[in-house]
């Protein structure tokens, strides 16, 4: 057997099946190419690069256009989360006139693109849908403003608002994680705004057992409020019998707050009324079981 002539063969087969499946490859590569209305044939090495350089001037002017339009913003007097709105939306809108001219500098029909986007049709459709919602609803919120940036708002989560976006409302919790939001789903949901207000009420319900006298209850609340310095002499606080339990009476206590003092002054309150309820011997009242021994009939209990 010839081995020369075996190699020599073999040699012919491997280059023949590497040249077919070359010629397949670029055939193929040319009828998605003819597919979409793009002529390869008239691209070029240094079209491409001009091309690319032209998405990329683009791409850095809409950045320098935003950052323009940011700071000619920033002395108006609109609100915040307005401004940053209006730069994302000008920042996307020319990354889409890049990502356009780019492709037709390179030979791709716009009316191509649409038509390869109408083939994936109804899932298409439906993502173009719920990014449309979810841009209306984010200019609905700004525009009719339930919140600020910086507000501390609660919906699905609670959490102060950082930036209102195109998309999405990020919220950064009390724990210090960030949470994106649809604007839509925003939207739709109830909303607690707790920070639009520039005062807050702190309802607290106290208590007292039967015994003590509930004008010396009252007047050990209100000198715990007068001891705390963030809360507000106006609006009055008000101080009044709720309710009478089994063992206990309640007390429901009304008293006023800026907001940006709530929690501290919250707490500062409640570490105050135990102080003044034993100034004036106040006994706060608890569950607890009477047992009674009788001679000779053993424990009862009442």
């Amino acid at each position: 057997m010839d081995t020369d002539k075996i190699a020599v063969d073999i040699g012919g087969n491997i280059s023949e099946t590497a040249k077919e499946v070359s010629e397949s490859g670029s055939d193929f590569i040319y009828n998605i190419a003819e597919a979409v209305g793009i002529d390869i044939s008239s691209l070029s090495l240094s079209k491409i690069v001009m091309s690319l350089a032209v998405l990329i001037i683009f791409i850095a002017l809409g950045k320098i256009i935003s950052m323009v339009i940011g700071k000619a913003l920033k002395r108006s007097r609109m609100s915040v989360s307005m401004q940053k709105f209006i730069t994302r939306i000008v920042r996307f809108l020319m990354y889409f006139l890049a990502l356009m001219i780019f492709a037709d500098s390179i030979g791709i029909p716009i009316t191509s693109i649409v038509a390869v986007f109408g083939l994936f049709g109804l899932a298409i459709s439906l993502s173009i849908q719920n990014l449309l919602g979810n841009i209306m609803s984010g200019v609905s919120l700004v525009m009719l403003r339930p919140f600020e940036v910086g507000d501390y708002i609660e919906t699905d989560i609670t959490g102060t608002v950082k930036s209102i976006g195109l998309f999405y409302t990020e919220i950064t919790t009390v724990d210090n994680k960030r949470v994106f939001i649809p604007n839509e789903k925003i939207v739709e949901s109830r909303l607690t705004n707790y920070t639009s207000e520039t005062r807050r009420r702190i309802d607290v319900r106290l208590n007292a057992a039967y015994g003590c006298d509930t004008a010396a209850v009252k007047s050990a609340i209100a000198e715990a409020i007068e001891s705390v310095p963030e809360l507000l002499k106006e609006p009055e606080p008000l101080i009044g019998v709720s309710e009478f339990g089994e063992s206990t009476v309640y007390y429901d206590v009304f008293v006023w707050a800026n907001t940006a003092d709530y929690i501290k002054a919250k707490y500062a309150f409640m570490e105050a009324v135990p102080v003044y309820y034993k100034k004036y011997g106040i006994e706060m009242a608890y569950n607890r079981l009477e047992v009674e021994l009788l001679p000779g009939k053993g424990a009862v209990q009442k």
